[in-house]
């Protein structure tokens, strides 16, 4: 049997492609990596195309045990990864022979880790998807997190050459303050100038509030005009603010329809950056167009859709 035996599942570890689109009018969320800057370069590594499903680790402690010989490569969070207990380097490919057993101690940067199988993960297709959606239960696995004596099935293909390794010039980095670009939406009136300029200008703390669902960030109250709005569908990146006054970042796992008066939306690219943060991170808000959010989006999937020529 080719695949992976999971001898601890850590805190919290799913299978994960980049989701699903187009179900949302059925309630269905997205779901998909929280970071797909690092999940498609693991993907890449091995020589997958982007979409193929991988396992995420969410803040570290998983480990797994190969039943086959297999090619892998790690990326995102650096969670001390080893191999039989010897250090292995991220963002490169590794050949695993029968009984290596891959294991993770807990981020000490960023907060989800990718590995990418070569030939990818042999679990169920639901919904145009590989994702586990763990808040609606499918997916892999009956659309839960990972646990002791799963088994992961993967075709056991061999790396595309020797080693691969990424560029040092490609490697991101997860730093305690990030910006990320909003384009405003149109219930921008809901907010008055002065919460308008104290959300582009204050620095707001990530404390740890928060899953695949979203994170909520405390600083600085921009409170609306109204305290809620008929509910209407939302999209990735939608930016929250409930009464309280203090902005919630919707992710991965969002609900698909939501009542809370929206300032804007972080474009898609940067969700990544913020899924990555740490604990009392540090997120500055900064305004663009509708037109170089396009820009930035088509060019992150456009680099990647060109590595698989």
């Amino acid at each position: 049997m080719n695949g992976f035996i999971v001898e601890n599942g850590g805190v919290q570890s799913s299978i994960q492609d980049a989701g699903r689109r187009g179900f949302s009018d059925i309630g269905l969320t997205q779901s998909g990596a929280m970071d797909e800057l690092a999940f498609g370069y693991a993907n890449f590594l091995v020589g997958n195309a982007f979409n193929t499903a991988t396992i995420e680790i969410a803040l570290g402690g998983a480990s797994f045990r190969a039943k086959s010989e297999m090619c892998i490569a790690i990326c995102g969070a650096n969670m001390q990864p080893t191999c039989n207990g010897h250090s292995i380097a991220l963002w490169q490919t590794y050949q695993l022979r029968r009984g290596d057993v891959i294991a993770f101690g807990f981020a000490n940067e960023g907060q989800f880790a990718y590995i990418a199988v070569a030939g990818g993960f042999l679990t169920p297709y639901v919904y145009g998807s590989y994702s586990t959606s763990l808040k609606e239960g499918l997916g892999g696995l009956e659309g839960r997190k990972l646990k002791s004596g799963d088994l992961l099935s993967t075709l056991g293909a061999r790396c595309p050459v020797d080693r691969r390794k990424l560029e040092r010039k490609f490697i991101p980095k997860y730093p305690e303050t990030i910006t990320l670009r909003v384009v405003k939406g149109y219930q921008e009136a809901m907010f008055d100038e002065k919460s308008h300029e104290t959300f582009f200008n204050s620095a707001y703390t990530f404390k740890g509030e928060g899953d695949r669902m979203g994170y909520r960030l405390s600083g600085e109250k921009v409170v609306p005009s109204a305290t809620g709005i008929l509910s209407e569908p939302i999209c990735y990146g939608a930016i929250q603010v409930p009464s309280h006054g203090e902005p919630i970042v919707l992710l991965k796992e969002r609900q698909t329809i939501g009542g809370y008066p929206k300032i804007g939306s972080v474009i898609a690219v940067d969700c990544f950056k913020l899924a990555q943060l740490k604990a009392g991170g540090k997120v500055k808000f900064k305004e663009v167009s509708l037109s170089e959010a396009q820009r930035a989006t088509k060019a992150f999937y456009t680099f990647f859709k060109e590595q698989e020529a």
